[in-house]
């Protein structure tokens, strides 16, 4: 008696695999997806302006402490984003509050 086969065209294959295996199967899949669509969107590499650093970076950017740049913030001097919980600095918005806090400095 031969074997029978219980796949149908709407049947569905079960595999346990971990979660790293499940993770890097779904990046290449994605990468392969996003590819063709990577080379026509515009990226921070051609805008350099728009390069985004976490609170520690500009505050290190600005040489100032983490601190006092979140009171230049609440005080509206510069400029931040936040992204989901994070706060972002936006390089222009950075070299911005560079240039004010220098003209004020000379005045």
């Amino acid at each position: 008696m031969g074997a029978k086969s219980f796949y149908t065209p709407t049947s569905m294959l079960i595999q346990v695999i971990s979660i790293d295996e499940l993770e890097s199967m779904m990046s290449r899949l994605l990468d392969k997806k996003l590819a063709p669509s990577q080379n026509s969107t515009p990226t921070v590499e051609r805008f350099p302006e728009n390069k985004l650093y976490r609170r520690k970076e500009a505050a290190e950017k600005l040489n100032i402490s983490p601190t006092l740049l979140e009171k230049w913030t609440k005080q509206g001097l510069i400029k931040s984003r936040k992204i989901g919980t994070r706060i972002y600095y936006v390089e222009k918005d950075i070299n911005e509050a560079i240039k004010n806090a220098f003209n004020s400095s000379k005045s």
